[in-house]
């Protein structure tokens, strides 16, 4: 049927037979697979193995209670393959593997065209134990250490190629876990989360390990004496409070802890500690939102900084305290309430708790409160709540998530 230049009556019965509800349909994708350019480029090894696998894979596919869902999933993987044929031998030799994405592309779309976009994760379909033991933030961890470390530690462009390779690798695995059942919803969000912390921690290693390069540490005198200066990353919304979902994007605002009359690196190429984590930023930012032929790592938002789109994007610890103390909203003490620093070193995680602590139980402006909550929740109401007469929407609707948060925030 995959070798025949036309499909006869007898194999579309066939077809129907095994399960599929629309033959010719299925008939038709085979046909356009096999004229795909990159399919019609294989060489002669390369056409043996996929000629070998295609049967295998309709077999397989027809064994799974929705046929023509798995078998247009799996056609998908096979065309992103393309002309990297090792993974047409890999899952000929793995009827295992073979299995398991046929499974997972049957009942998940998601993973289907999380797989055809990134196909080295056919590789993690080797291991059993990713459809059977839930993920750890240490295995994370330990499995980014891995894939930075065998990159070429010179060689930044690579050591990112090795953190994409973690998030794409670990994302699936986690999806796996979810769709497999041995994962708890708000055990996925959690995981969801590690992965966007170690991502984050790893590219501001990374970029601030270029700067320090080109530019020596970041010192400053606050009167204490010369010491260097810190830098952190606050993860604020759902990434503050450990709701990443498959699709969230990352609010971040980035905070040094430079203060005092002498603020400049100590290197050859010397520069204003405020010039130099301002590029400290882009860069990081540049890191997580460049675009490649397999997407980008996270979209990032930063408009939860001090005044917002206008104001500047890296603020100092004490500048920050000055702006929760003196001209933040409610709202913005609402949003504090969610945010976590999420990458730095320990003095200044250890500061900004401080800081945070002190900005909700003696800057909230406790007077106005109540009327500033509920100005905001109708101002949301209005602009945000779908509802109708017959159906309520089930997060900005009356009594849905928003209020429950709002609430709590209270």
């Amino acid at each position: 049927m995959w070798i025949a230049d036309e499909v006869g009556e007898s194999a579309l019965d066939e077809l129907a037979e095994l399960g599929f509800k629309h033959p010719e349909s299925v008939s038709e994708q085979l046909k356009r697979l096999k004229l795909d350019s990159a399919i019609q480029r294989l060489d002669e090894p390369g056409r043996a193995r996929l000629n070998r696998l295609m049967p295998e894979i309709i077999m397989a596919c027809a064994a799974e209670a929705v046929p023509d869902a798995a078998l247009d999933g799996c056609l998908k993987v096979v065309e992103a393959i393309g002309r990297r044929s090792a993974y047409f031998a890999l899952l000929n030799e793995n009827p295992a593997a073979l299995k398991r994405l046929v499974g997972l592309v049957a009942r998940s779309e998601f993973l289907a065209n999380q797989i055809a976009v990134h196909p080295l994760l056919l590789d993690e379909l080797l291991d059993p134990r990713v459809f059977s033991q839930a993920p750890t933030r240490a295995d994370f961890a330990a499995d980014l250490r891995v894939r930075i470390g065998d990159s070429d530690t010179d060689d930044a462009e690579q050591r990112l190629g090795g953190i994409r390779n973690f998030q794409q690798a670990a994302v699936f695995r986690t999806a796996v876990a979810d769709l497999s059942g041995i994962m708890p919803l708000m055990h996925v969000s959690d995981r969801l989360t590690d992965i966007g912390e170690l991502v984050v921690q790893a590219a501001l290693e990374l970029s601030l390990g270029e700067m320090l390069a080109k530019h020596g540490k970041p010192m400053c005198d606050d009167g204490s004496g010369l010491r260097e200066a810190s830098f952190g990353v606050l993860g604020y919304g759902k990434l503050g409070g450990f709701e990443l979902g498959y699709g969230s994007d990352l609010a971040l605002v980035f905070l040094p802890d430079s203060a005092g009359e002498e603020q400049q690196t100590d290197g050859e190429h010397s520069l204003e500690n405020t010039v130099f984590f301002a590029r400290l930023t882009q860069r990081l930012i540049n890191m997580l939102t460049m675009r490649t032929i397999s997407g980008i790592l996270y979209e990032v938002d930063v408009r939860l900084r001090p005044n917002g789109n206008s104001g500047q994007m890296v603020s100092s610890l004490e500048a920050f305290d000055s702006y929760q103390h003196n001209d933040a909203w409610t709202w913005e003490h609402q949003s504090l309430l969610r945010s976590r620093l999420i990458a730095g070193p320990d003095p200044i995680r250890t500061k900004f708790a401080s800081l945070r602590d002190k900005a909700l139980t003696e800057y909230v402006h406790f007077d106005d409160l109540r009327a500033d909550v509920l100005k905001m929740r109708e101002r949301m109401h209005v602009e945000l709540d779908k509802s109708t007469a017959t159906e309520m929407h089930i997060k900005h609707g009356k009594g849905g998530v928003v209020d429950i948060e709002f609430l709590v925030q209270y």
